[in-house]
């Protein structure tokens, strides 16, 4: 099926700010760096943003999910980042001339590296087709409703750093609303990213790319691993799934200096990746710290495959980075010195 082109600027710097929504509805407001009010998309805007990253949860209200605060303070007054909110915060961010990339977690909470939850209402699956069948269904159903309601993604990330594999684990007793103290999958049907389960993998990766272009054949992959530091790695993982009949268009890499290492191990891997994999574009999926290098290594990939950037959760701070905002009660002040530095890229790159 064909569909709508999509929203493809010179170079992509993007950011990931789904936690916004909520703090929105909690009253929040977000001030520029010369005072004025903004709405948080103009504001980014008006940096030389042009590209906004949505997490999507499949139930975030299921027990353990990611709004139902099972052993953890993270408890939500509403179900965020489900196919509803995506929906409504989708609509404002193409209302606003902005491309979207939609990131799958295809769990009720958090995945990473650390935890691949599979969401509660997967987990009777008996076989990896099933499972399959479920997360087909299921990624077709969001990106067609993101399409009809005027919410076409531009990008559709399928998992969140799935260099473990994807929809691995299920809660145990001691498991939190972050998915910390998952275990894994007792019935033995998941997609771990094992050379012994990798066919499994990749029946799952298939199905969600075959959900998205079934709605849209043009709607772009992006597949995201997060071992950066790891060049051999990532080469093994991308064969794993090339060799399979994975097909793809970018791949998205975390860069953190916390734990990916310095950006001279970010440019090694990402040059390196360009040769080995010469039909293949690149993101930065994730990243905060060294701004404009993490922008320039992109920018400098050959035949312009290095399409850019998503900062983390700008208006948060964490182990992965500072925020690019000083908040005072519910105010949000655009950090001068922060801001002045996408100004910079902004202008360099012609953004």
């Amino acid at each position: 099926m064909g569909g709508t082109p999509g929203f493809e600027p010179s170079f992509i710097l993007g950011a990931d700010i789904s936690s916004v929504q909520e703090a929105i509805d909690g009253g929040a407001t977000y001030r520029d760096t010369d005072g004025s009010e903004k709405g948080i998309l103009d504001l980014l805007k008006n940096h030389g943003f042009n590209y906004i990253r949505l997490r999507t949860f499949v139930d975030p209200g299921a027990p353990y999910g990611y709004a139902f605060g099972t052993g953890g303070s993270c408890e939500k007054r509403e179900d965020y980042c489900d196919k509803n909110h995506t929906i409504e915060f989708g609509k404002q961010i193409k209302a606003a001339g902005m491309g979207l990339l939609l990131d799958f977690h295809y769990s009720d909470t958090w995945a990473d590296p650390g935890k691949q939850i599979i969401p509660e209402a997967w987990r009777n699956a008996r076989s990896i087709a099933e499972m399959a069948g479920l997360l087909k269904a299921y990624t077709n159903d969001v990106v067609a409703a993101l399409v009809s309601e005027g919410a076409r993604p531009d990008m559709v990330q399928i998992g969140n750093e799935i260099t473990p594999g994807m929809l691995i684990h299920v809660p145990s007793a001691s498991t939190d609303c972050w998915g910390n103290g998952s275990s894994v999958n007792p019935s033995g049907v998941t997609g771990r990213a094992t050379n012994q389960n990798w066919d499994n993998l990749a029946a799952l990766l298939k199905a969600g790319i075959d959900g998205v272009k079934e709605v849209d054949d043009t709607i772009k992959i992006m597949l995201h691993v997060e071992n950066t530091e790891d060049v051999d790695g990532v080469t093994w993982w991308v064969n794993s799934a090339t060799s399979r009949g994975v097909a793809f268009d970018v791949l998205g890499l975390s860069c953190y200096t916390a734990f990916q290492g310095e950006p001279e191990v970010w440019e090694d891997t990402f040059n390196t990746l360009a040769r080995t994999f010469p039909d293949l574009s690149f993101a930065i999926a994730e990243y905060n710290p060294e701004r404009t290098r993490a922008n320039q290594i992109m920018r400098e990939l050959p035949d312009g495959r290095g399409l850019g950037t998503f900062f983390w959760e700008p208006t948060q701070s964490g182990s992965w980075g500072s925020s690019l905002f000083t908040q005072q009660g519910g105010t949000y002040r655009a950090n001068s010195n922060d801001f002045a530095e996408f100004d910079a890229i902004k202008a360099s790159f012609g953004l």
